[in-house]
């Protein structure tokens, strides 16, 4: 446990925290999004899915309802869902259609709470033969995406096909909890920094208390240490709206703090924290 080791390892980096006017800020960007690399729906049937009428030919393209469903791990339709948990990494929208005319380019655009977040678009082949169509999307460094209601809209160049919308999370509503991950960089150079801790303080106890009481174990709520990306995600959850006291220390480099760390209701979760340190 990242906890049993902090004093041991605040020992080895032999630093002195000082509390200094560095204020962190929860970043409530979401993450880039992507398409799921190698996932294609190439022609057949899921279940559940309401199929378009067949056309004696084809001159027109057309779509049936979305449907939001999960994949496996090898990329084919698992289930037909109605909504996708907390932590979901991957979100995807698909409808049939009964064959593609010539020169069909779908447009993809997807939102979340109203808001285009991401598009994209895709030339596809005409066929005489009924099919699925569908567009994975996830972040590109896999974390979880953001909890609200997603809505996918399917052009036909400029024409709409059709639309859909599913919901991440308890109906949208904001959680009191807060998953808290991010990344530690060198500040000049921009490249990661393995091995940093970052340590949050029980609320209440300040920086300058926990050095006082010799850096008791007692007194750390949750920490997180990066791998060698520079990446880390604390252990425990934080609350929002509480404020926490803040500590980041690496192997030589200068250990930043604050006792104002505060996520507030409009922060996404989980909530991205990108720190920079200066040796």
């Amino acid at each position: 446990m990242i906890k049993q080791q902090l004093k041991a390892l605040l020992v080895t980096v032999g630093v002195l925290i000082a509390l200094i006017a560095t204020v962190f800020a929860a970043n409530a960007t979401a993450p880039a999004l992507a398409r799921a690399g190698g996932v294609r729906f190439n022609g057949g049937h899921a279940p559940h899915l309401a199929k378009p009428a067949l056309r004696a030919a084809c001159t027109k393209m057309q779509a049936g309802d979305v449907a939001w469903v999960t994949l496996t791990e090898d990329g084919e339709i698992e289930d037909q869902v109605d909504s996708y948990p907390s932590g979901t990494e991957l979100i995807t929208p698909v409808f049939e259609y009964p064959c593609v005319p010539k020169k069909v380019t779908i447009v993809s655009s997807f939102s979340l709470d109203g808001e285009v977040v991401y598009s994209d678009k895709e030339s596809l082949k005409a066929t005489n033969s009924s099919g699925l169509y569908g567009y994975p999307l996830g972040t590109t460094d896999g974390s979880a995406m953001a909890e609200g209601t997603w809505g996918i809209q399917f052009f036909n160049n400029k024409t709409l096909l059709t639309e859909g919308e599913v919901v991440i999370g308890e109906g949208g509503e904001v959680s009191d909890s807060v998953t808290v991950e991010g990344t530690v960089k060198d500040k000049k150079t921009k490249k990661a920094i393995k091995g940093a801790t970052i340590i949050v303080l029980n609320p209440g106890v300040t920086v300058e208390d926990w050095l006082d009481n010799d850096q008791s174990e007692d007194d750390v709520y949750t920490a997180g240490q990066t791998n060698s990306k520079g990446v880390f995600k604390l252990e425990d959850p934080l609350t929002r709206n509480e404020t926490y006291s803040l500590i980041v220390v690496a192997k030589g480099y200068k250990s930043i703090a604050t006792d104002e760390f505060v996520i507030g209701d409009d922060v996404e979760d989980p909530a991205e924290l990108n720190i920079t340190l200066t040796k």
